[in-house]
């Protein structure tokens, strides 16, 4: 284990937590366009939300993930995102973003799946 990860693990787990939903969104944002909004903040960003938090928004609802509740087991934080989101966006009628790098696999085959037909 890297010294610095067993010295501060609060730290990292932190980090990891907004790594993991950073890529779930961002993926999104990347491949998806004109489907559900989805945002997320973290409480350095937001006063309001408690200390080590990151919060992930979809339509209203909010998923937050904090260092307490998942420094044991960060590797399925961010599989848990994904399937958060993915079971409250609506891609019907969504397109593929193509101005914005290259699609996320996994959202470039939801959107095939919502929008069969279209190539």
């Amino acid at each position: 284990m890297d010294p610095l990860r067993a010295r501060f693990p609060r730290y990292f787990a932190y980090e990891d937590l907004l790594s993991a939903a950073e890529r779930v969104v961002s993926g999104y944002r990347r491949t998806v366009d004109g489907g559900t909004p989805v945002e997320f903040t973290h409480s350095h960003r937001d006063a309001s939300l408690p200390e080590e938090t990151v919060r992930v928004s979809v339509d209203g609802e909010h998923l937050d993930l904090t260092v307490e509740a998942w420094i044991g087991h960060l590797d399925a934080a961010e599989p848990y995102v994904l399937a958060w989101v993915s079971a409250r966006v609506h891609l019907a009628g969504a397109r593929l973003m193509t101005s914005r790098g290259r699609p996320d696999p996994y959202w470039k085959d939801a959107l095939q799946e919502a929008n069969p037909g279209r190539g």
